[in-house]
């Protein structure tokens, strides 16, 4: 008899229980079960547990899952084992949302009753939880952190853009002392440093700079003539 189980589940790859019953011919749910404990076999963790296969004819993935015609198995077996082990082993812990497209379940009732009976932690960044693993939930939430800092990093060519456009902005003496500010923070070689990335002449960073620690500038005289709003006239009622 387990041969022929196993034959079957060679040619259908998952039976539910109504298909292992008319397999066995038995109506009984524990024949059934007592059969499928002498063979290394996996119960579904989607739709239920409602589906069974055997180990030996499933291939998971690096997360430990296997798909066959959208019922999901995991060599870790239930739900609750696939979220805790996949967390435990990720390097930036894992939001519910990330959970599901993961698993392709629901999983909110799930991470609620591990982190309530403390089997994995979390943590909060802006609106979300990150579920993350009791033994290495500081390292995690430091990876997690740098990951969402990179992502909203701004790259050395859009800098370099954005700077070319907002010196177009500015008049010739607006440029001049901007550059000399930023040659100020650099410090020593900044002139240098702040005319290659803004086309300056290295004189005029240079110029810039010293105007600013000498002062030497009329804050009234920085706009351009006839910048800035137009005065109000008064009008001639008629």
């Amino acid at each position: 008899m387990e041969n022929k189980l196993v034959s079957v589940f060679s040619e259908q790859m998952v039976l539910t229980i109504d298909n292992l019953k008319d397999v066995l011919q038995t109506n009984s749910r524990m024949t059934v079960f007592r059969k499928l404990k002498q063979l290394p076999y996996k119960s579904s963790y989607s739709h239920c547990g409602k589906y069974y296969t055997l180990n030996t004819l499933v291939k998971y993935n690096k997360n430990g899952i296997w798909n066959y015609n959208d019922i999901y198995f995991s060599k870790y077996g239930t739900l609750k084992n696939c979220v805790l082990e996949n967390v435990d082993k990720s390097k930036t812990g894992y939001t519910s949302l990330e959970l599901e497209e993961l698993l392709h379940v629901p999983v909110y009732n799930t991470v609620l009753d591990l982190y309530n009976t403390h089997k994995i932690n979390r943590k909060q960044i802006g609106k979300e939880y990150i579920y993350l693993s009791i033994k290495n939930e500081e390292l995690q939430f430091i990876f997690r952190k740098q990951e969402i800092q990179s992502k909203h990093a701004v790259s050395k060519d859009d800098t370099d853009e954005y700077l070319d456009l907002f010196m177009t902005l500015l008049n010739e003496k607006q440029q001049r002392l901007f550059a000399g500010y930023e040659s100020l923070k650099l410090g020593y070689g900044g002139d240098k440093i702040i005319a290659q990335k803004t086309g300056l002449n290295v004189k005029t960073v240079s110029q810039g700079r010293q105007e600013l620690i000498n002062r030497d500038f009329d804050i009234k005289r920085i706009r351009k003539i006839g910048a800035g709003r137009p005065s109000l006239k008064k009008t001639k009622k008629f």
